[in-house]
């Protein structure tokens, strides 16, 4: 897997080794990030259920101040770590080894101008992190969520979805909390 833009364009980075952890695809990322040139330089961004923290690199690799990478599989943290050291990263980033769930329900959370979250697509993990998401203090205002999910899913609640992008079976909806 290869970083697919940003300064640290085309640098390798592992895999978990874990079967049961769904990477975001390059094209998924590059596409994503094409979308968001320029808008996240110098700001906070969420990589919940990081995986590999792959889409959490490649925001700091497109100018993010600060990335924080959550999952709860230690094969996930392992994998982030040895990600953000290869890289020269680990000055601009937090690791956190906790069900997502419970790390939203935390009082004291740094606000996120960008949150990221691409839970496993079974067990309606999506619905109960955004239900938990618009509670959370890790949400400003202005908060953006981008919310990988499958085409299967539709995506209602108290968020609205001012853009989308669909790529094969994936679709990242952009989102922000209803005013």
């Amino acid at each position: 897997m290869r970083i697919t833009s940003g300064e640290l364009k085309g640098r390798k980075i592992i895999e978990v080794k874990d079967k049961r952890v769904r990477e975001t695809l390059d094209r998924v990322r590059e596409s994503l990030f094409n979308s968001l040139r320029g808008d996240i330089n110098n700001k906070i961004f969420y990589d919940l259920y990081a995986g590999s923290g792959a889409v959490g690199i490649e925001a700091l690799s497109n100018g993010a101040k600060l990335c924080i990478f959550v999952d709860k599989s230690i094969y996930s943290i392992r994998a982030i770590y040895e990600n953000l050291k290869n890289l020269d990263l680990l000055n601009r980033a937090k690791i956190v080894r906790m069900d997502i769930i419970r790390f939203l329900k935390t009082k004291e959370l740094e606000k996120g101008d960008f949150i990221f979250l691409d839970p496993p697509y079974e067990f309606e993990l999506g619905k109960k992190t955004l239900e938990i998401l618009n509670l959370s203090n890790i949400m400003k205002e202005e908060t953006i969520i981008i919310y990988e999910h499958s085409k299967r899913e539709i995506v209602k609640d108290n968020f609205e979805i001012y853009k989308s992008l669909k790529i094969g079976d994936t679709i990242i909806d952009f989102l922000r909390r209803r005013i």
